[in-house]
């Protein structure tokens, strides 16, 4: 299953194609006189038509590659919702809040201390929208960094102000070995128990302002094919077998636990999502790409493509809470234990259970 659910995603049929049209079309053209020899003359021995050729195979994947997009968003006035988003210093976070402060929406970045103030004024000059776009700093692989910040918020607009979407989409991805400043493995520190726990101390908000709440998932969850227990996670925090991949795929697992228990427990309008392969600085530790770059940027969507997902889960009307998205549509889990409700219960019990611990 998880091989068929790989190849099924826009930036592997975009890799395809571009096999296809760049390699396997010329060949055949060659041989089986597929274009009338003239043109074919021509477009061996002009490099005109080379060029055309060759822009032609770049458009035809990219438009592939760039999967599902929201365009309804075009018709919406925002103005009066707030949003709040994380990892909103670049990359889908920053995208997701310039679409939001561009159709009026009151925007609130949470990034870290050192990217702030610069992801502020990006957002403002890019989406014109000067009096709306705020933030306050949040380190998430830092709990004591998640409650300053969540203090600093209620003190600027008041632990009763409402919350139309709480947006999870900061994370990290791959890294080496190591720790968050409470003791968590890197990964699941940041991309769950940060989150889980930002999410926790807004819950009372959230669930006044009857809100969203958007987990950024990833299709890696698929990586990880046995059931994911908290057994299976602390078997991954032995260093010298640490699996970065496996780890990242755990951490996604936990989103989608996250927003199946949040859907369950309390009612909110919870997704999980995959924004698609896209080029942000989440693959910094993954150094083939560096050298694939040239290809990435044709195959991979652009951080605008990838933050129509969660801006589709942020906003549309009738969209299923509970459930997994990619492309802007409701998806199978390319991991079969995924759906299991006990499993995501039993997540959010460790969850609870092991934020006390650190928090004593």
């Amino acid at each position: 299953m998880s091989i068929l659910y790989f190849l099924n995603q826009p930036e592997t049929r975009s890799l395809t194609v571009l096999l296809l049209l760049a390699v396997i079309t010329p060949i055949l053209a060659a041989y089986t006189s597929l274009f009338p020899p003239i043109l074919w003359l021509s477009l061996t021995s002009n490099y005109v038509y080379l060029f055309l050729y060759f822009i032609f195979v770049c458009f035809i994947t990219r438009l592939i590659a760039r999967g599902g997009t929201y365009s309804e968003i075009n018709k919406l006035n925002l103005k009066g919702k707030t949003y709040l988003i994380t990892g909103s210093a670049g990359g889908l976070g920053k995208q997701t809040a310039i679409q939001l402060a561009k159709r009026g929406a009151r925007v609130i970045l949470f990034a870290r201390q050192s990217n702030l103030q610069q992801a502020i004024d990006d957002v403002k000059k890019q989406s014109k929208s000067e009096d709306n776009v705020i933030g306050f700093p949040l380190d998430l692989s830092d709990l004591s960094s998640i409650k300053k910040c969540v203090d600093l918020y209620h003190q600027s607009e008041g632990k009763d102000a409402q919350i139309r979407a709480l947006i999870n989409n900061a994370g990290v991805m791959a890294c080496p070995y190591k720790q968050t400043k409470d003791g968590f493995e890197m990964q699941m520190g940041t991309n769950h128990f940060g989150h889980f726990y930002l999410t926790k101390l807004l819950l009372p908000q959230l669930r006044k302002s009857k809100s969203r709440v958007v987990n950024v998932s990833s299709t890696g969850h698929a990586l990880w094919q046995v059931p994911c227990t908290p057994e299976t996670y602390a078997q991954q925090l032995n260093e010298k077998t640490y699996n970065p991949m496996n780890a990242y795929s755990l951490s996604k697992i936990a989103n989608i636990y996250f927003a199946i228990e949040l859907d369950r427990r309390f009612g909110l309008q919870a997704y999980s999502l995959h924004p698609g392969a896209v080029n942000t600085e989440l693959q910094r530790y993954m150094g083939f790409l560096t050298v694939l770059r040239p290809l990435t940027l044709l195959i991979f969507k652009t951080p605008l493509e990838g933050a129509q997902t969660q801006l589709y889960c942020a906003l549309a009307d009738g969209v299923r809470p509970g459930e997994y998205f990619a492309d802007c549509k409701q998806k199978a889990y390319g991991n079969p234990h995924a759906a299991d409700k006990d499993k995501a219960k039993e997540w959010w019990d460790y969850s609870e259970k092991m934020l006390s611990e650190k928090l004593k």
